[in-house]
């Protein structure tokens, strides 16, 4: 695992409790009546094309050399894949009630 990230980087995010999953999504949306009708973000315990994201600051897609991301900035994480940006929102989570939604959503054309 690397110490140190660069913006414009594709990484996988990994949830070393619970099952241990990735942090994945794919085109479906949630259906009706669970939450926003916006993208499913779920984990999975596979390696997956899927559980890819690219990190960029979050006003920008521009990446311009080599810029490291440093602890407190704030970033945003678009799926690979699909191109949507993780989102929260406080939308109960559909499994886990005291927990909330996320989803992907939005375009990645900010410049």
């Amino acid at each position: 695992m690397p110490h140190l990230v660069a913006y414009g980087a594709v990484v996988t995010l990994k949830n070393h409790r619970t099952g241990g999953g990735y942090l994945h999504s794919h085109y479906h949306l949630y259906p009706d009546g669970i939450g926003a009708k916006q993208q499913q973000i779920t984990t999975y315990t596979h390696k997956d094309d899927n559980n890819k994201w690219i990190i960029y600051k979050y006003n920008t897609n521009d990446v311009k050399g080599v810029t490291i991301v440093r602890s407190g900035d704030l970033v945003r994480f678009v799926h690979l894949p699909t191109k949507r940006n993780l989102h929260s929102h406080k939308e109960q989570a559909p499994i886990t009630k005291k927990h909330f939604q996320v989803t992907g959503y939005g375009e990645v054309n900010l410049n």
